[in-house]
């Protein structure tokens, strides 16, 4: 039996199939909205990175939210890896991208949103 890979998720049974949220993260580094160039960069940067995600067919860019010191874009898709294997390559090639980390969004027993980190 091969090892459990962290970013493979056991596939869900076909009656309940699954969506996976993949998020981008990013630390602002100007006040709790980030400056108007930094969100323009990320802005632009969402838009080669919803570009690559529907080129590898891995899934779809779901909107973005700016607060608190952080801009997440969000996205979701059947399976986790193609996700990131379809953004890590834009994020890299950008010196803003390159400032994100990944994380998963999910519903816990209770129905909250939890948000936890994942390697990428």
């Amino acid at each position: 039996m091969p090892p459990e890979d962290p970013l493979e998720p056991a596939p869900p049974d076909e009656d309940n199939k699954a969506e996976f949220d993949v998020l981008v993260v990013f630390a602002l580094r100007s006040a709790a909205m980030g400056t108007t160039r930094e969100r323009a960069d990320i802005e632009a940067l969402a838009e080669r990175l919803e570009e690559a995600v529907a080129a590898a067919d891995a899934g779809q860019f779901d909107g973005d939210e700016v607060g608190g010191g952080e801009c997440v874009l969000f996205f979701s898709g059947p399976r986790e890896r193609p996700l990131v294997q379809a953004l890590r390559p834009v994020l890299d090639a950008s010196a803003v991208g390159r400032r994100a980390h990944f994380a998963r969004q999910h519903e816990d027993a209770a129905g909250s949103l939890v948000r936890e980190p994942m390697r990428g």
